[in-house]
Parts: C-alpha cells; sequence; structure tokens
C-alpha cells in the first residue's frame, strides 16, 4: 500500500494555486492531442518478463471452473476488483459490486492466409510488476488488461496449452456503441447531455469551463481515432460517442480532454506536480512514451477514484484501491490526493486519508 505523501502535499499547498477556474492562468498553447480507445493501440515493444516466478503446471484439460480473484481495466479504462471465471466457453469478469460482467474468448477464430492456418491468442502476459512489495501479473484479455497476485490457469493459457486448440472458434463480436454512429441528432444529444450534466459541473469547478460549448470529433480527429479533443486555442472541447461503448467511456473522456485543459492553462502547476513520477510501462496503454496524454490519463483515472469513493468509509481499503490505479497510471495517486484538496471535495469521506494518512 502506497502511504501518502504529506510533507510534498503540504509544501505545495503553500504555493500551488487550486486547480479551480478561478486561479488557472497562463496563455493558451497549440491543440493538444485527445482520448483514443485503447483498442486501436497497435504497437506492442514490451515482452513478458521474469516468467521464472511463476510455477507453470502443464494441464491435459481445460481448468473449467477455475477462478482468479484480480482487477480489471476495460479498454483502458480505471480498473474494478471482481472474479475472472474460467468455462466452457472462455473466461467471464464479474466485478465485485455485480455492476459489470463481461466474457472474453481464449482464443480467435480460424485464419488462413498464405496456406497456413492459425488461431489468435486472446490472452497473453503483458508484464510482471514487483515494484511495490508484491509481485502482480498484468495480462491483456481481448482489450483489456486484468491484474492479479494469484493468475493461476491464466500463466497456463499464456504458453498454449494443447487443450486450447480443442475450444470452438468463434468470430470476434462487434461491440454495441453507446448511440448510433450514424445519428448525427443522437450523438449531438449524448455530448451535451454529458456537458451539462452534475458529472460535468464537478470537472469544471476543478479545471474550469471551456469558453465553448462542447462539440463534436470532426473528420481529422476520428481519422486519427480520438474520441474526444481540446483545442487549446479555441478553448474547446469535443467528444465523439458514436464510437464509444459505454457510459464510463464517455466521462473518462470528458476527464481526459479537460485535463489537457488543466495542462495548457497552468504549466508550470502541473510541471511542479510532476516531479519524479514513473512513466507508463505497458506500451498499449494510452499515455506510453507521451507526457502530456500520460497526464490527461492521470487526471482522468484521479477524478475516478475520487467520485468512486465519494461515499466511501476512510478505509485501509481505498488506498489499495488507489494503488491499483497508481499501477496502470502512475502519478494517480499524487494528483488523486491534490484533486482532494480543492473545495469540490472538501467533504470527500477520504479527503484526510490521503491528504495527511489519518482517519478522521
Amino acid at each position: 500500500m502506497a502511504t501518502p505523501a504529506v510533507p510534498l502535499l503540504t509544501a505545495l499547498v503553500l504555493f500551488l494555486a487550486p486547480a479551480g477556474p478561478s486561479a488557472i492562468s497562463g496563455h493558451p498553447a497549440a491543440a493538444v492531442g485527445g482520448y483514443v480507445d485503447a483498442v486501436h493501440i497497435a504497437h506492442d515493444t514490451l515482452r513478458p518478463r521474469a516468467r521464472a516466478h511463476a510455477a507453470r503446471s502443464r494441464r491435459s484439460a481445460m481448468p473449467v471452473g477455475a477462478v482468479i480473484e484480480g482487477f480489471l481495466s476495460p479498454r483502458g479504462l480505471p480498473p474494478k476488483a471482481g472474479r475472472l471465471a474460467v468455462t466452457d466457453s472462455g473466461l467471464v469478469f464479474r466485478s465485485a459490486d455485480s455492476g459489470m460482467e463481461s466474457a472474453y474468448p481464449l482464443v480467435g477464430p480460424v485464419r488462413q492466409a498464405g496456406g497456413r492456418r492459425w488461431r489468435a491468442s486472446a490472452v497473453s502476459l503483458a508484464y510482471v510488476d514487483q515494484d511495490r512489495g508484491r509481485v502482480v501479473y498484468l495480462f491483456r484479455v481481448d482489450g483489456g488488461v486484468f491484474e492479479t497476485e494469484a493468475p493461476g490457469p491464466l500463466l497456463e493459457v499464456v504458453d498454449r496449452p494443447r487443450w486450447l486448440d480443442s475450444l470452438g472458434s468463434w468470430e470476434w463480436a462487434a461491440e454495441r456503441t453507446l448511440v448510433n454512429p450514424a445519428d448525427s441528432s443522437a450523438i449531438r444529444s449524448a455530448t451535451e447531455g454529458i456537458a451539462t450534466g452534475s458529472y460535468a459541473d464537478t470537472l469544471y469547478a476543478l479545471f474550469g469551463r471551456p469558453r465553448r460549448a462542447a462539440g463534436l470529433v470532426g473528420e481529422r480527429g476520428r481519422s486519427a481515432g480520438r474520441l474526444g479533443e481540446y483545442v487549446a486555442a479555441r478553448d474547446s472541447m469535443a467528444l465523439d460517442p458514436g464510437r464509444m461503448i459505454s457510459a464510463d467511456q464517455l466521462r473518462h473522456a470528458m476527464a481526459h480532454e479537460l485535463g489537457h485543459r488543466w495542462q495548457t492553462q497552468a504549466p508550470a502547476q502541473i510541471a511542479t506536480l510532476w516531479q519524479d513520477v514513473a512513466p507508463i510501462r505497458d506500451p498499449k496503454r494510452y499515455g506510453y512514451r507521451s507526457t502530456t496524454e500520460h497526464q490527461a490519463e492521470a487526471i482522468a483515472f484521479a477524478v475516478h477514484f475520487l467520485q468512486t469513493t465519494a461515499g466511501a468509509a476512510p478505509e485501509e481499503g481505498s488506498l489499495l484501491l488507489l494503488d491499483h490505479y497508481e499501477l496502470l497510471v502512475p502519478g494517480t495517486s499524487l494528483l488523486a490526493r491534490y484533486l482532494t484538496l480543492q473545495p469540490i471535495y472538501a467533504r470527500h469521506p477520504l479527503r484526510r486519508l490521503l491528504t495527511t494518512g489519518r482517519q478522521q
């Protein structure tokens, strides 16, 4: 469990202005990049390491019924605690709060090219983290990342046991979007709805309200795969609900883009906060090798954590949850502690715990 950086936060509060709109100052910079869906990030240069740390058992049959405890980050979004169960058709994740259930294949459909037949693996080991006093395995599962300290049969799946080839083939399923991508009216309505709701009010209290009303991502941004954009020269934000699959993804995109607004309006403040933050390790996670996008993702993760725990008791488990956010996007915990000092979170149940390490 990470410990609150109390001396650093105390010093920062003495000279850093709040993140709110009344204190942000500076000159708008050039347009910055926008939020991109994690499944569209194709480069992958990190190879699995430390496999010697796991004892692999070779089974001759699929381990149906096996359950792995851990945290799932779907499509680059913040992680949710839950269980990944092995079924006779693949993997099923159920969140601990029963608010999410997702199915994932173990292998993809049969493909043929140049006389060769193959099946793409749907589960792979991204990397092993040992920097927090424990060994954590991070697996890719069809557009998501599953982190666990007890991987069990997932390590066997990575090594492609013989029973994988006995599974039936099924094509990758097309996911249903939040609104019809061909319905411009529905896209505008969804954008206006989130930009004028209570969640947006929280973000505006933290990062200020753009001068222009929220718009839609243009053709240039869409061709770059962006689901959201912030253009500093116009102080405007754009979203594309027609290519998102959930309300969570829409909220994340908005927090990400308004995080870019904070960057352009108060670069010195961000730079001071960002000292000594480790880089993102996963090359498929948005923000990898890009400081500006990494910061915007950490801001969105921090906001998500504070919103998720707004009704939580100040318990140690909340800091353990924050540690899982930090594992995926370093800098999240620092920004969560800083943002909880802002007036909008004055009554947040974790405010004292996050900033002093002491419960109420």
